[in-house]
């Protein structure tokens, strides 16, 4: 485990000790990291879908979908899931098709890309776990 994810965890357990009424479960929760990891997917696949619903100005009846989703019928939740499962074997058949040569090339461009990414991602993390709360409570 690098140091993203220990950031992350840290952030998490900080946010979980501040709240007012914190149980065993919370800091669980937080220390866990992958509940927290699955949470954030499944909170960035709606946001996802509320966006495209939106840009998409299709009308939807959302009483019917709450009464969908109240029954247990509705499966519209698992379509962004789905969307990149779907995405994630297209790149990797397209990666497969590629020469050693190309791929190599992307790797060279990609690698210190996503190095930086990462370090900023970290740093970021790591000023929020320094920056003060002033005493207020989640």
């Amino acid at each position: 485990m690098g140091p993203s994810p220990i950031a992350a965890t840290l952030l998490n357990l900080r946010t979980a000790l501040w709240m007012k009424k914190v149980n065993a479960r919370d800091i669980l929760f937080a220390l866990l990291y992958i509940p927290a990891e699955i949470y954030m997917w499944i909170r960035l696949g709606h946001f996802v879908r509320a966006w495209t619903k939106f840009l998409s100005r299709k009308r939807v009846d959302n009483w019917a979908a709450q009464a969908k989703a109240e029954r247990g019928s509705g499966s519209a939740y698992l379509i962004p899931m789905v969307l990149v499962g779907a995405i994630i074997v297209a790149m990797v058949v397209i990666w497969m098709m590629l020469s050693p040569m190309i791929q190599s090339a992307i790797l060279w461009a990609a690698w210190p890309v996503l190095g930086v990414i990462t370090v900023l991602q970290t740093l970021g993390m790591f000023f929020k776990l320094l920056r003060r709360t002033h005493g207020y409570k989640v």
